[in-house]
């Protein structure tokens, strides 16, 4: 992928998230797409707290068209080590796309100077509810924005550990 080419190789990576996240979920998932972009941090930070404050930093953002978001992503080309495409939010007329960056100059010193010349990644994720037993159970693509569900499958999951650990 080359700066030339990031637009065309986003626009064939989009249906296949779409592809892959109408596959896992039940949800009605339009092809009418518009965009967030959200730097990667590192943190050591608990990973449902890091998810809590991504979404309130995403939830303030004005989803924008490709076209809108291509001079941005162009700016950050020679700095991008990985681009991660998330589905924010799904509804029937309109699908979210979160455009997740992790920049070259977040690397270790030494690591950064081995793929300073290298290409960004490119890869397509949907984040699955943490408290799934099968995996192949279809889930709500919306589930991040629904708190009270989260906390609800959370404790039922816990609880079942529980009754898993006690000895009979």
């Amino acid at each position: 992928m080359t700066s030339n080419t990031l637009q065309k190789e986003l626009e064939i990576a989009f249906p296949r998230l779409l592809d892959v996240a109408r596959e896992l979920a039940w949800n009605n998932i339009s092809d009418n797409c518009k965009f967030i972009l959200t730097e990667i941090k590192d943190s050591s930070e608990n990973f449902h707290l890091l998810r809590q404050m991504r979404k309130k930093e995403n939830d303030r953002k004005i989803p924008v068209t490709l076209i809108e978001l291509m001079s941005t992503l162009h700016n950050l080309y020679d700095n991008l080590y990985d681009i991660n495409l998330h589905i924010y939010r799904a509804k029937k007329y309109l699908t979210v796309i979160d455009i997740r960056y992790y920049p070259k100059s977040a690397l270790d010193e030494v690591y950064r100077y081995k793929v300073l010349h290298n290409p960004p990644m490119l890869h397509c994720k949907v984040t699955q509810p943490p408290w799934l037993t099968d995996k192949m159970e279809k889930f709500d693509i919306n589930w991040e924005h629904k708190q009270w569900l989260i906390n609800w499958n959370l404790f039922w999951m816990g609880r079942k550990l529980k009754r898993k650990k006690r000895p009979i």
